[in-house]
């Protein structure tokens, strides 16, 4: 992926007071990481483990104990608040925000599913008002177990391109080092499948 990446490319005014924001919100996640990793390490000596099982422990640890942490929380470490849907102007103001939330998540360690059969805007809008506000488990972004989040809702099932959504199985291929990182295009059509899925940041570790 490339330096860019979560970084708005249009002209933009914050009115919020993001470096402070960005601040808290970094300090809060490094502390968390390390009383986990300093939990992690008292874990193995308790049970004798060597260096050879602290993914397993590190595993355990994070289903027992990962707290929970909203997406919408986790964009601040990156200094982004999501703009209103309706604050948007324009089909490019709405493509720039759109990928600048998904990569702020990809940042994280969050990556999304089964975009295709939503516009720009649609799938925006569903972030902006659902999903950033649903809870995931808070692990780090360079752990092996990412959180995919499925972008079909059971509601699109009722519809001829939530149906068409469900004959392919969903990429989550880790990105290999040699592909390089675009942005998705513009999608803006109503009623037709779109390619961004194929676009979509994936994790850079290997399976």
């Amino acid at each position: 992926m490339n330096t860019t990446l979560a970084i708005r490319t249009r002209p933009y005014t914050d009115p919020h007071p993001t470096a402070s924001i960005k601040r808290d919100a970094i300090r809060d996640i490094e502390q968390y990481f390390k009383d986990r990793k300093a939990a992690i390490a008292k874990l193995m000596r308790e049970n004798n483990a060597d260096k050879m099982d602290e993914f397993q422990w590190t595993m355990i640890y994070d289903f027992e104990h990962a707290p929970t942490v909203t997406s919408r929380k986790r964009l601040l470490e990156h200094g982004i608040i999501p703009v209103p849907p309706h604050e948007l102007p324009d089909p490019t103001s709405m493509h720039d925000e759109l990928w600048t939330v998904i990569e702020a998540l990809s940042l994280t360690g969050i990556y999304l599913l089964n975009t295709g059969h939503l516009t720009d805007s649609d799938l925006y809008s569903r972030l902006y008002y659902r999903i950033l506000d649903e809870e995931t488990r808070l692990m780090p972004p360079s752990s092996e177990a990412a959180e995919y989040i499925d972008c079909l809702h059971p509601m699109d099932m009722h519809h001829p391109l939530g149906k068409m959504m469900t004959r392919s199985e969903p990429d989550i291929s880790p990105t290999t080092t040699g592909r390089p990182y675009l942005r998705g295009p513009q999608c803006n059509t109503p009623g037709t499948i779109n390619s961004r899925d194929e676009h979509l940041p994936r994790p850079a570790w290997q399976a």
